[in-house]
């Protein structure tokens, strides 16, 4: 099908717009965006902003209660942006919607951001939070019993690379990874014809991955570690996964091809593509209804897999 109306719209407007000739710039920018977007009023019982223990010092986080009686389970969620931008603020919306839908608690993590800390500083500040979440479940007031990782783009991946480590390292213990575009070959990318069919003019473009790579991984030789290609990582023993994907996104196939390969390892995955869609559509629910309609259904996975 062609992209979502509603989005073809926005591609318009962001193909219009200045561009940034800079890293400080696109970061600055980003952020503007999102706080002048508009966004779906979806309500939540309470928010507030705590800083939880990372790897190497404190990271800031918001926690998002839902309006559900007793003690909710626990999503700890990782945003997106290439590893090099973004912010719990960019995602804020996002993060709501997923707490209502799911009728479960959020806890949005920050963590370091490449080119500053490269790999794996990312990994370590994303599975440091989630073990402190674990920890301070009391504190929280949450379930640590029911307990998942989420994240979309550079977000999925950190989410991914905590279910491994949390199987490899002795917890915690995972009930479910929502993993939205997720990016996980940085090893054979050119296998996938996505890659070159929506590699330019659908927001995020062949061109703009592979800088963020450079930037990320200082190391070349790490593209490899499991914790960046979760494709070609031991996949067996990991929490049920829901993947979406998105029809008109560079990533699209990588990502079907991570929920068949889940799938091979005996790992219970369902995959939802994202018909019209393309990379970004969790954060342009205001502009698409199908997109709303997705994230709201991947809310309610998420409420089913933490339900008891």
């Amino acid at each position: 099908m062609p992209v979502d109306p509603h989005l073809r719209e926005l591609l318009l407007q962001l193909a219009a717009a200045p561009q940034p000739t800079d890293l400080t710039q696109m970061r600055a920018m980003v952020e503007a965006n999102a706080r002048r977007a508009p966004t779906r009023p979806v309500p939540v019982a309470a928010v507030r902003d705590l800083t939880v223990d990372g790897s190497d010092g404190p990271l800031p986080a918001r926690l998002y209660r839902p309006d559900t009686p007793g003690t909710p389970p626990l999503t700890v969620f990782f945003h997106g942006g290439g590893f090099i931008a973004y912010s719990i603020d960019t995602h804020d919306a996002l993060c709501r919607e997923l707490c209502a839908a799911s009728g479960g608690a959020v806890l949005s993590v920050a963590y370091r951001l490449a080119p500053e800390h490269p790999f794996p500083a990312g990994v370590n500040d994303a599975f440091a939070s989630l073990r402190w979440a674990a920890a301070h479940a009391a504190e929280l007031q949450v379930d640590a019993r029911r307990l998942a990782v989420a994240g979309d783009s550079a977000g999925a991946s950190l989410a991914i690379a905590c279910a491994l480590r949390a199987r490899d390292e002795g917890g915690p213990a995972l009930r479910a990874q929502l993993l939205i575009y997720p990016p996980v070959d940085a090893v054979t990318p050119h296998v996938h014809e996505s890659r070159v069919s929506n590699g330019d003019g659908y927001f995020l473009t062949r061109e703009r991955m592979a800088e963020m790579g450079r930037l990320y991984l200082a190391d070349a030789a790490h593209a490899a570690h499991p914790h960046v290609s979760p494709l070609h990582a031991d996949l067996r023993g990991l929490p049920p996964a829901l993947v979406l994907t998105a029809e008109f996104d560079p990533l699209r196939d990588e990502g079907a091809a991570f929920a068949q390969a889940l799938s091979t390892a005996g790992v219970r995955a369902d995959h939802r593509p994202g018909p019209g869609m393309i990379h970004g559509f969790a954060n342009m629910t205001a502009f698409s209804p199908p997109a709303a309609q997705l994230v709201d259904d991947a809310g309610a996975w998420l409420g089913e897999q933490l339900r008891t």
